[in-house]
């Protein structure tokens, strides 16, 4: 399995972390979008909108966020894209993505009108990334043709030269940036360190468990046998919350010293996209949970005004969405506000 084919993984597994990927775009994002978008109820596309024949070559990763403004509520989609080797031709990639993305999405949802679509290119070549616009890729005679190219820009995040520290990314993300930024420095070990200083940072402890063992299959995947020991040794020092972590430590370089084949690279990168894939599922049906929440809220305030703040806490307590549905039923049938708020506490018992 190739190098950037790890890389792609762990990206897109720390990306289906809702955490992270709020972070990551409220940290990117002007400060006026920010304002403007409800990242309570972040989405996973777990269908996106894009053709199977382009799926490929795409790392299919898209997330939308609604406005908070307006009577009708628009969503804002957002392209997570990837890169460890420099493509001159992002550009026309990220173009050709949002062209057969507009057109799937009218061709499914029947709109005539077409959503914002934001990409954010987080990239890491060794040399960093060459900022380009679609104009660049373009034979202009002169400035006075560039009013017929669909120029746009995109969000950039370039691990290579941009330091982690000056953004308000989650502790977890920000460790695997910081890895990245060392990756070909001679002071990589002092990346090692920071990223594990990060990660112990993390609260609750299963989630720090959880990105502490994805980094150091990382590190196991990507470094050479010789780092090893130096790897362990920083981990086990800044990794100091008990026997827990350190046992994690030891089971990850069990076989130091030991012939790594092929096969068990590709076994690692299976249990990364099989832990993706469990991320995108409980994403998406956290989502529709919410969802179905809201619209009751919406119906019950519709039939009786405001409701009380300890009845608002009851339906969001109600986790299946089979009860949520079937109170959405019920809720035009009821006569009183008293009535409803019996179905409801019977719904969340």
């Amino acid at each position: 399995m190739s190098t950037p084919n790890v890389h792609d993984s762990t990206i897109k597994y720390f990306l289906s972390d809702r955490l992270n990927a709020i972070s990551l775009l409220k940290s990117m994002l002007p400060e006026k979008i920010v304002k403007q978008l409800d990242f309570n109820k972040i989405y996973y596309e777990k269908d996106s909108f894009l053709p199977k024949s382009l799926q490929s070559y795409y790392s299919d990763l898209v997330v939308s966020v609604p406005t908070k403004c307006g009577s009708y509520v628009a969503k804002v989609f957002f392209l997570l894209e990837h890169k460890s080797t420099f493509k001159k031709n992002t550009p026309l990639q990220f173009l050709r993505y949002i062209l057969e993305f507009w057109e799937q999405y009218q061709k499914n949802t029947g709109e005539t009108r077409l959503p914002v679509i934001i990409p954010i290119l987080i990239a890491h070549p060794e040399e960093g990334w060459k900022p380009t616009k679609l104009s660049d890729l373009v034979n202009l005679p002169s400035d006075d043709f560039k009013i017929f190219i669909p120029d746009f820009n995109f969000l950039l995040y370039d691990a290579v030269n941009d330091d982690p520290e000056d953004y308000d990314f989650d502790e977890t993300l920000k460790a695997l940036f910081t890895i990245w930024r060392y990756s070909g420095s001679p002071e990589f070990m002092k990346g090692v360190k920071r990223a594990f200083q990060l990660i112990k940072k993390v609260d609750p402890k299963a989630r720090l468990l959880d990105f502490l063992q994805l980094i150091l299959h990382y590190l196991e995947l990507t470094r050479d046998e010789k780092e090893y020991i130096d790897i362990k040794q920083i981990a086990e020092t800044e990794i100091d919350e008990g026997e827990v972590y350190m046992g994690t430590i030891a089971e990850m370089f069990r076989r130091e010293g030991d012939e790594r084949t092929k096969s068990e690279y590709e076994n690692k990168i299976k249990e990364y996209e099989n832990k993706i894939n469990v991320l995108k599922n409980e994403w998406f049906g956290q989502a529709k949970l919410e969802s179905s929440q809201e619209t009751l809220i919406d119906v019950a305030t519709e039939a009786y005004g405001p409701l009380p703040e300890m009845l608002l806490e009851k339906i969001k307590s109600i986790q299946t969405l089979e009860n949520l549905r079937a109170l959405n039923r019920k809720v035009i049938r009821t006569q009183s506000l008293e009535e409803f708020s019996e179905l409801v506490n019977r719904a969340a018992q």
